[in-house]
C-alpha cells in the first residue's frame, strides 16, 4: 500500500507540475484598443471554401509594386498553413503576375523536380517532384498541393516555374544529403546532349559528389563545376521551355554557392545559418532579375529565413538583408498559427501547440475573433510606441521555443490561423504513431523526465534491497 501512495504521490506531483508549466502565462494580455483595431481590419479567410480570386483582392494594395513577396511559416509541418499561402500564390501568379516560385533547398534540386514535371506523364511525377525539390518535413498531403498546382500551369500561357534561392544541394527527401543527385543530374544533361571534348565524366561526377554534404575536395569541386559549366552552355539553347534552359545555367553557380558555405561556415551551425541566409538573399535577387520573366518573384522559407530581424537578436536573415537591399520592393507575410496539433520541425515529433498565453504576438492575434484572417501590419497606426504590433513579443519558433518578434517591423503582413493540424510526411501507420509518442514525450517533458527518475529510484532501491538480501541469506 506503501509503494501505491509513493507511486500516485509521484505520478500525480508530474502531471500538476507539466500542467502548470504548460499554462503558465508568459506574455502580456492584449490592449482592448489594440484588439479593436486589429479586428476592425482583419480580412476574413474561409479556408473551408474553395479559391476565389475575389476573396484575395486585398492583396492588391497590400503587395503594391513589391517585387519580391516573402511568404512565411512560425510551423514547418501543418495542414493549414501550406494551403492558406497556395491561395495567395495563386492570387499573385495568376491576378498580379508573378512568375517564380522559390523555396528552401536547392536550384540544382528543382531543376531536376521540374524536369521531372516537364518529361514525365507518370501520374506519380508529382509526388516524385516533391521528393527531389524538398526537404523530408515538406513530403505532406498540403505541401503537394502546392507542387500540383506549379504542374498544372506548366501548360499554359502564364507557367509558375519552381525554382530554390537556397544552396543546400542534395538535402531533399529523394537524395537525404548523398550524392545521388550527381548521378542524376548527369544523367538528365546526357539527354540533351554529351559533355564536350576534354571533359572526363569520371572526373565530373566524383568532384561534384565531394560538393553534397560538404565532403571535402574544394579544388577537384571546383575544377568539376567548371566542366560541368562548359556542357551546360553546349545545351541550355535545346533545353525547353526558354526559362528552364535559364535555370539550367545557374546550376554551377548553385554548386559554387554550397561550396562557399562549406568554406564559410565549417561545423558552425551559427555561422551556417548567418552564411547561408547572406548567399540565399543575394540569390533571391538573381532570381528575380535573370530567371523571372515578369521580374517578380515569390519566396516561401520559415520565418527564421524571411523575419527582418528588427531586434538584433538573431542571426542575420535572408529577410533582413531583402529588406535593408529592397526596402519597399519587398513584403513579407508571416503566419502564425494559435492552437492545434503540428508535427515538430526540429524535433520531429507530433505534439500540441503550447498555450498562446506563453506567446505575445500570437495572444494579441488571437484576440480577434476570427477563425482565419490577414492583416496589413505595414498599414496599421504608427503614432502608438505602446501598440502591441510595435513592441517586442515573443511569437512561436516551431513548438518548442519562441523568438523575440515586433510584428510590424519584422513583417509587412500577417495571416493567422485559430487552429491548426499536423500534415504528416510519410503515411505509414507505425511511423505516425511513433511521432505521436515521441512528440506525447517532448510535450510532457518535465512530467515524463520525473516519472523516469522516479521510476529509476524504485528500480534502484529494488536492486540494492535484492542484493541485501543475498548477502544476509549467504551469511
Amino acid at each position: 500500500m506503501q509503494r501505491r501512495a509513493v507511486l500516485a504521490i509521484v505520478l500525480g506531483g508530474a502531471a500538476l507540475i507539466d500542467l502548470a508549466v504548460g499554462w503558465t502565462s508568459c506574455s502580456r494580455a492584449p490592449r482592448s484598443e489594440d484588439t479593436a483595431i486589429l479586428s476592425a481590419r482583419a480580412v476574413p479567410l474561409d479556408l473551408d471554401k474553395p479559391y476565389a480570386a475575389e476573396d484575395y483582392k486585398f492583396l492588391d494594395a497590400a503587395v503594391g509594386s513589391a517585387s519580391v513577396v516573402q511568404l512565411g511559416e512560425s510551423l514547418h509541418i501543418t495542414a493549414e498553413f501550406p494551403r492558406v499561402r497556395l491561395r495567395v500564390v495563386q492570387y499573385l501568379h495568376e491576378e498580379l503576375g508573378f512568375d517564380t516560385l522559390a523555396l528552401e533547398g536547392s536550384l540544382t534540386q528543382t531543376w531536376l523536380a521540374q524536369e521531372e514535371l516537364y518529361r514525365s506523364t507518370d501520374p506519380q511525377r508529382i509526388t516524385r517532384a516533391q521528393e527531389i525539390a524538398w526537404f523530408l518535413l515538406w513530403r505532406t498531403p498540403a505541401m503537394r498541393e502546392v507542387m500540383a498546382y506549379v504542374d498544372s500551369t506548366k501548360s499554359t500561357p502564364h507557367p509558375l516555374y519552381l525554382t530554390s534561392f537556397d544552396v543546400q544541394v542534395g538535402m531533399s527527401a529523394a537524395y537525404r544529403g548523398q550524392p545521388r543527385i550527381v548521378a542524376e543530374l548527369v544523367d538528365a544533361l546526357h539527354r540533351y546532349g554529351p559533355p564536350p571534348d576534354g571533359i572526363r565524366e569520371p572526373e565530373l561526377r566524383s568532384g561534384l559528389a565531394a560538393i553534397v554534404g560538404c565532403a571535402g575536395g574544394r579544388d577537384d569541386a571546383a575544377k568539376a563545376i567548371d566542366g560541368l559549366e562548359a556542357w551546360i552552355k553546349t545545351i541550355a539553347p535545346r533545353v525547353q521551355p526558354a526559362v528552364h534552359g535559364v535555370a539550367l545555367g545557374m546550376i554551377p553557380n548553385n554548386l559554387r554557392d554550397n561550396l562557399e558555405l562549406c568554406a564559410r561556415a565549417g561545423g558552425d551551425m551559427l555561422r551556417w545559418q548567418e552564411v547561408r541566409d547572406e548567399i540565399n538573399a543575394r540569390n533571391v535577387v538573381t532570381l528575380r532579375d535573370q530567371l523571372s520573366t515578369s521580374h517578380e518573384i515569390i519566396a516561401w522559407a520559415h520565418h527564421s529565413h524571411v523575419a527582418y530581424n528588427s531586434t538584433g537578436k538573431h542571426v542575420p536573415s535572408m529577410g533582413q538583408h531583402l529588406h535593408d537591399q529592397l526596402g519597399r520592393g519587398l513584403y513579407t507575410i508571416g503566419t502564425f498559427a494559435g492552437a492545434g496539433r503540428v508535427i515538430d520541425g526540429s524535433a520531429i515529433g507530433e505534439r500540441s501547440l503550447s498555450s498562446i498565453s506563453k506567446v505575445g504576438v500570437e495572444r494579441m492575434l488571437g484576440a480577434v475573433d476570427r477563425d482565419a484572417y490577414f492583416i496589413d501590419v505595414s498599414r496599421l497606426p504608427m503614432d502608438d510606441a505602446a501598440a502591441g504590433w510595435l513592441v517586442e513579443q515573443t511569437s512561436r519558433f516551431e513548438t518548442l521555443s519562441s523568438r523575440p518578434t515586433v510584428l510590424a517591423k519584422d513583417f509587412d503582413g500577417a495571416i493567422y490561423v485559430a487552429r491548426v493540424h499536423p500534415s504528416p510526411f510519410d503515411d505509414a501507420f507505425t511511423v505516425r504513431w511513433l511521432l505521436r509518442i515521441w512528440g506525447f514525450m517532448i510535450e510532457h517533458a518535465i512530467g515524463v523526465a520525473i516519472v523516469v527518475l522516479a521510476g529509476l529510484g524504485f528500480g534502484a532501491r529494488a536492486i540494492v534491497r535484492w542484493l541485501l538480501r543475498r548477502i544476509r541469506r549467504r551469511t
